[in-house]
């Protein structure tokens, strides 16, 4: 009851705040991913914040940084909000009521993998590799010996030398480092090998389920009005553009 009557006056105090002018402030942090959260604070997560936490009543304080460090200060209530999150990703946090998207995961595999690839099963108990805190293990039952780090150009060269079976990520981050190998390229990249929704997350206190409360209204009327369809499909159709 505590918390209930601790949210309400939370929630009365922002719109307080709004009808003074004084907008709420939200601070949020994230990664950057191209035509998804642009270091300009553009994109689709952008689109979608604008529509949902609008400029006259909300103050968006942004900060960009590596994905496992945005976990961490959700977690531990140093932030209010995170952007794409798989569920599991965080033990102590809030995700939003529905999907911002569905997520799809590309993977560079040797050549040998990639001639017989039948699909995700072909990675069954072969040495997959990831970044940090993705946890792309948990998105599939297939069994792998998985591990993460911080440096996917050394990943990539274990990949390219045969040390390691695959790596999960993004085509197009994957093929930005190829000119860096130190041999010439050695793998094949397979696209949409593993799809997950991703959500919006927000700490676990008082502001941040204030926050959870408001986003889910306004982003369950972009769902259903066909808004957020229509802003995804804008992004992909401009990443096509872009040779993405």
């Amino acid at each position: 009851m505590k918390r209930f009557l601790a949210v309400f006056y939370l929630c009365l105090a922002a719109l307080s705040s709004t009808a003074a002018a004084s907008p709420v402030m939200v601070n949020v942090v994230t990664s950057t991913w191209e035509g998804y959260a642009n270091p300009d604070e553009t994109g689709y997560y952008f689109d979608i914040l604008q529509r949902v936490f609008p400029a006259s009543e909300w103050q968006l304080n942004v900060e960009f940084m590596p994905f496992a460090r945005t976990l961490y200060l959700i977690e531990h209530q140093r932030a209010d909000m995170a952007l794409s999150v798989y569920p599991g990703d965080i033990k102590q946090s809030l995700l939003s009521d529905n999907a911002v998207e569905v997520d799809s995961i590309d993977a560079a595999v040797t050549p040998q993998i990639a001639a017989n690839w039948v699909g995700i099963e072909s990675l069954s108990h072969r040495k997959v590799q990831a970044m940090l805190a993705y946890r792309y293990n948990m998105l599939t039952p297939v069994p792998m010996y998985y591990e993460e780090s911080s440096n996917m150009l050394s990943m990539l060269n274990s990949l390219n030398a045969g040390r390691i079976d695959a790596v999960l990520d993004y085509q197009k981050d994957i093929l930005a480092l190829v000119p860096r190998l130190k041999s010439p390229q050695n793998f094949n990249i397979i696209q949409g090998v593993i799809k997950a929704e991703a959500y919006f997350a927000f700490a676990d206190t008082d502001k941040g389920i204030m926050l959870k409360q408001h986003f889910d209204r306004e982003h369950k009327r972009l769902i259903d009005s066909g808004e957020q369809e229509r802003l995804y499909l804008e992004t992909i159709d401009k990443l096509k553009a872009n040779n993405y």
